[in-house]
């Protein structure tokens, strides 16, 4: 197993050990003889550390130097986190009575210098040599040195004051940039029209497998082509699952059922997740990428597979892997090969990455060089991408040649890591590469948030800034930033944004080269195989399970200068393995070096109180957990810089000693219920991020605490604000100074009633938390004050994008909101004094157009809006929301050019014609009878109808004029048969989802036989429905479900079942005690899969003849009443 890369890697440990040994505090601990011997043979070992970083790559006793260099100095790294804690947690007078451990402080040092002195003593017989200007020797060295250097001058990079080199970062890589892709124009118009094409006809659902080798570019034509936005409209589910080398049936298909946004409880048994999956599905048209998939086993790929008959027709799967075996193992529909590219193409790919949108023939003396470095890549994407962005706007001819001269094949110890990708690796420098190589602990497949990973890598020491104008997070913004310029990190597929948190992952070969250079010192257990763990081992990621969570625990113990333990409970519920205060009380009174502790989603109902020996501990998350409380021991964890608490739900109370923790810097408390703020929280002025500040009852002065606390950063939310009675208290919270606060939430207490001094002095609380003119999102919650702020109504807030005024039920008039410039989001809801919106909502500034950036407005439970009269604004709002605001009477905007998502839903006083918007793709009508539509837009996609009046008078005109519709829901029709004079609805071809629930006439006003390509039709609570109009179904129909119709259910024999060869799903309900036996023979088509019966307590048989004649796999779930389930499965062909 490769070594950590030692060379610039331990320069930078040295740095900071210097920086350290220059500290009085380390000096009183230690004689003036030993420092001095230490930094002279520390000084002897990193001048030969640049040449031992190219040698360990070609001789096996410079790797085993270099681990055994970085044990020692990782060894020392520890001895000094302790000295310096016990620095600082000591007062004069306690140091010096403590002068007494001085002495095992000193036999550590001696004992580490003479392992270091023995290493010094090696170099020589080794053949490191120091590099000097005068050495002839051309290899990676000295092109590395020169690339460096050069790259200096050319502002490619910059040095720090303490002389370590930065990287130039580059802008952040898009998700996908389809002009970088080159060569594969074939294979993304082949992959994309298949999986646009609906003439698939296989019982299970059709699969097309991309094979080629490593760094081929699968993963980069698969994610190009998913993101289509053709790919995204054809769609209902879309869901992108990695699939480890170790990984079992159970734990994938939960991973699929949680992509696809499933609610269900993850159950253990196979069985149920099948069953669950399979509903999910159920009628919809889905996507799939099975992402990495290693496994030949032909039984687990039936198992696999099984529930995927369930979905829409069209519904496609891609599986993305390097053999074609398992292409072969997955009876694949469409095999997509991939091939080196060939020369033409190679180039362009390289001179994309190389030239960066410089014009080639500026640079004539690169090409004929460029093209031989190409040649020498064999037409590997990956290759010539990371050579082109290795010589990124470098245009010294020297450095291309140093390029092409290099053996890079030679940078291969025979741990199949591709020697370009251990190039670039080997060009970051030493502080990125310490960051990287961490990285390693996180298991194939990973989705790591960009924040935490920079949170972790503080905890560690990896981000020291000695002698810089940077904080950490900026500097770890920079290195994280890099990291994806060059492709080391990925955006992810699955959610590259989720609640406001970027994710990101690193592709296979990327995380087999971070193993490699991080070697034994980071250790992943995955699975049950855990052996002797290697005791250099500093950070360990595991998986618990109620099998062998102990045994592996037990293992874990013995490796007592750990530095990081991350957790990941397997498993839900009661079925994770329970980390018991007697575990804790092992694991913290063995692991004191411990520096990072995640037990986040772990089955943790209490911390022991032994965490306080946890001195070193700078990284602790609790997140998911059922923690009601926190020991106050926690709060003699001096070192401590982040504290994640997100979602304990049951947590309501924090530490009284909390203000301990000087050195906190993140605390995350959402999703707890914390009563109030511990006593002086002011203490902590590192904090930078705070989510929640709960100003506790009848202790309304504790919002002073915020005073100083002017480093938080990004979101606030300060809750409990109906209990601060006294301006002056609300500023000495000083807001208006928190200059990088981003995101502010202010919220009070349930609603009560109050007199009017109380009131005003809401009002005059909330004017005195004006906050700082960079704020860019703002929430005002259940606000008990008569009139908003004046800052809201000026122009204090230019930055300004998200507004939410919420349940501000005593404000009669809203702010001049029309004149933030920058305003894209507006919502209003339950601001019940509010009777008319009129033109100062505007702003009186007539020059400028009002709301010129708003793109979301949405107004719900206005219990007493009546007039909106400021109309002629909104030049670029694309969605607007109108819910539950039943005295509404006039009007609504009629021109909203950009307009394409309109909803009004319980209106039931609003006269008025919807906008003129030919962009309208999706319309929500319900509840809103006066509402007319004099000009259909052209462009609808999406409709749902609700309400008599509504229907009568909309639906004809949307099913005759839409010609790309494609959904379509109709409710609550009770008016009589209705009569359209008219049957052709050729128009709606593209129509491929209906729902008809509560229609109360008999029979429906169009014949669904003239849907050509509609595939799910679902009638629901129409108990007057007797027959299909035609007596017809659509001929393509994929998915029926007919539930709560009892007239429609006696006629089932004439619905012509059997002529439909693509119908596979069939639900059908009997809560009218109709069936007694079903289904009868010929009933159902030879394509049937599954079929569902529900609420059929008078059924007496399964008629087993009408099942049994189909000639293809099947699936029965039946459930008879409320008390039995049956479930039948039928062998898998």
């Amino acid at each position: 197993m490769a070594g950590v890369v030692g060379g610039a890697f331990l320069s930078s440990v040295f740095q900071v050990i210097r920086e350290r040994l220059a500290s009085q505090d380390f000096r009183d601990y230690f004689h003036e003889r030993l420092w001095k011997k230490l930094e002279i043979t520390l000084d002897s070992i990193n001048e030969v550390l640049d040449d031992a970083d190219i040698k360990e790559y070609q001789h096996r006793n410079v790797k085993n130097w270099l681990d055994d260099l970085k044990h020692d100095v990782y060894e020392l790294e520890q001895l000094f986190d302790v000295i310096a804690t016990d620095a600082r947690s000591k007062g004069k007078m306690r140091r010096y009575l403590s002068l007494f451990i001085k002495r095992g402080f000193e036999d550590r040092i001696e004992a580490l210098i003479q392992n270091l002195e023995f290493l010094a003593d090696q170099k020589d017989r080794l053949g490191l040599n120091k590099f000097t200007s005068g050495d002839c020797e051309i290899g990676v060295l000295k092109l590395l040195r020169e690339f460096r250097a050069v790259s200096k001058s050319c502002n490619d990079i910059f040095v720090g004051k303490d002389g370590r080199v930065i990287p130039r970062i580059l802008p952040t890589a898009p998700l996908m940039d389809k002009s970088a892709v080159y060569g594969r124009e074939h294979e993304i118009e082949e992959m994309t029209e298949f999986l646009l094409s609906d003439s698939y006809s296989e019982t299970f659902v059709p699969i097309i497998s991309i094979v080629g080798v490593i760094g081929m570019g699968k993963t980069t034509i698969a994610r190009l082509v998913y993101n289509d936005h053709k790919i995204h409209e054809q769609f209902e589910l879309k869901a992108w699952v990695y699939v480890s080398e170790s990984f079992d049936l159970v734990h994938l298909t939960q991973a699929i059922l949680r992509e696809f946004h499933s609610s269900e409880t993850y159950s253990e048994d196979m069985e149920i997740l099948q069953r669950q999956l399979q509903q999910r599905l159920a009628g919809k048209k889905y996507l799939l990428v099975l992402d990495n998939i290693w496994n030949e086993n032909v039984e687990c790929r039936k198992k696999l597979l099984l529930p995927f008959s369930n979905g829409s027709s069209g519904s496609k799967l891609i599986v993305r892997t390097p053999h074609n075996e398992v292409a072969s193992i997955m009876a694949s529909t469409r095999l997509l090969r991939l091939n080196q590219l060939n020369e033409s193409d190679s180039w362009s790919l390289f001179v994309h990455h190389a030239f960066l949108g410089k014009n080639i023939f500026e640079y004539p003396n690169l090409e004929s060089i460029g093209k031989k470095i190409v040649e020498k890549c064999g037409g590997l994407p990956l290759a010539l991408e990371t050579l082109g962005q290795l010589l990124q706007n470098k245009f010294c001819e020297t450095e291309w040649i140093k390029i092409l001269e290099t053996d890079m094949w030679r940078l291969s110890d025979g741990d199949n890591i591709n020697p370009i990708l251990r190039l670039n690796y080997l060009n970051l420098p030493s502080n990125l590469k310490r960051c990287f190589a961490y990285c390693s602990i996180f298991p194939k497949g990973y989705e790591f948030e960009k924040r935490g990973l920079i949170k972790l890598w503080m905890a560690e020491g990896l981000l020291k800034c000695w002698g810089r104008d940077k904080t950490e997070e900026q500097l770890g913004n920079e290195f994280f930033n890099y990291l994806v310029s060059i492709s080391f990190f990925q955006q992810s597929v699955t959610m590259p944004l989720w609640a406001g948190k970027y994710y990101f992952i690193m592709n296979d070969l990327v995380n087999d080269l971070a193993k490699s250079v991080s070697g034994e010192f980071c250790l992943r257990i995955e699975d049950g195989n855990v052996q002797e763990i290697p005791k250099r081992t500093r950070h360990i990621w595991c998986c618990l399970d109620l099998e062998d969570g102990d045994r592996k625990l037990d293992h874990i113990h013995k490796i007592k200068g750990l530095h990081s333990l991350m957790v990941e409970a397997q498993g839900c519920g009661d079925q994770r393995f329970k980390i018991s205060p007697s575990v804790q009380k092992i694991l913290f009174s063995r692991l004191k070096y411990l520096q990072v502790l995640s037990l986040s989603g772990c089955n943790l109902v209490e911390l022991a109180d032994e965490i306080r020996n946890l001195k070193l501990l700078r990284y602790l998350d609790l997140s998911h957990t059922e923690i009601a409380s926190l020991p106050n021991s926690i709060c003699m964890l001096y070192n401590l810089q982040t504290l994640l608490l997100e979602q304990c739900f049951r947590l309501a109370e924090l530490p009284s000693d909390f203000c301990k923790l000087i050195n906190l810097r993140h605390l995350n408390l959402n999703g707890t219920h914390i009563k109030k703020m511990p006593p002086n929280i002011s203490r902590l002025k590192n904090i930078e991020m705070l989510t929640d500040f709960v100003v506790g009852e009848q202790r309304g002065f504790d919002i002073k605490q915020l005073a100083e606390l002017n480093h938080l950063q990004r979101r606030l939310q300060i809750s409990g604000l109906n209990n601060v009675i006294d301006p002056a208290d609300a500023v000495a919270a000083n807001l208006e100074d928190k200059e990088h606060l981003e995101e502010l939430s202010v919220s009070y207490d349930e609603w009560r009633e109050m007199d009017g001094s109380v009131t005003e002095a809401h009002v005059s609380v909330l004017e005195a938390l004006q906050p700082n003119r960079n704020l860019m999102r703002l929430t005002i919650k259940d606000y008990r004050g008569s009139s908003f702020p004046n800052w809201l109504g000026d122009y204090h807030l230019p930055n300004l994008v998200t507004l939410e005024l919420l349940g501000c039920k005593l404000c009669s008039q809203l702010p001049s909101l029309g004149q933030f410039h920058s305003l894209k989001k507006l919502s209003i809801s339950g601001c019940d004094g509010i009777e008319i919106i009129g033109a100062e909502i505007c702003g009186y500034n007539s020059s400028n157009v009002s709301f010129r950036s708003l793109e979301t407005l949405r107004f719900e439970h206005m219990s007493e809006w009546k007039e909106w009269l400021c109309l002629e604004c909104f030049p670029l709002l694309r969605e607007l929301c109108i819910k539950h605001c039943p005295k509404l009477k006039s009007s609504l905007p009629q021109h909203l050019p950009s307009l394409q998502k309109l909803e009004i839903i319980d209106c039931q006083e609003l006269q008025a014609s919807i906008p003129k918007a030919d962009n309208i793709s999706d319309l929500e009508l319900k509840r809103c009878d006066g509402i007319l539509i004099n000009e259909l837009p052209s462009s609808l996609k999406r409709v749902i109808l609700c309400g008599s009046w509504v229907i009568e008078s909309t639906l004809e005109k949307i099913l005759f004029n839409s010609a790309f519709l494609e959904k379509l829901e109709v409710e609550d029709f009770f008016g009589p048969n209705l009569e359209w004079s008219s049957s052709d609805m050729c128009s709606c071809n593209s129509l491929r989802s209906l729902t008809i629930t509560g229609w109360h006439s008999s029979y429906l006003p169009f014949a669904l036989h003239l849907f050509t390509n509609l595939h799910f039709l679902m009638l629901y609570d129409s108990p007057w429905l007797e027959l299909f109009s035609g007596r017809q179904l659509p001929s393509n129909l994929c998915s029926l479900r007919v539930e709560r119709c009892p007239k429609l259910m006696a006629s089932r024999e004439e619905w012509g079942l059997f002529q439909l060869k693509s119908l596979k799903q069939l639900c059908v309900s009997d809560d009218f005690e109709i069936l007694e036996s079903f289904p009868e023979e010929s009933l159902l088509p030879s394509t049937i899969t599954s079929l569902e019966l529900k609420n059929c307590s008078n059924l007496r048989r399964i008629n087993y003849k009408g099942l049994f004649e189909q000639k293809t796999a099947w699936t029965i779930y039946s459930i008879l009443d409320s008390k039995y389930e049956y479930s039948l499965y039928a062998p898998f062909n």
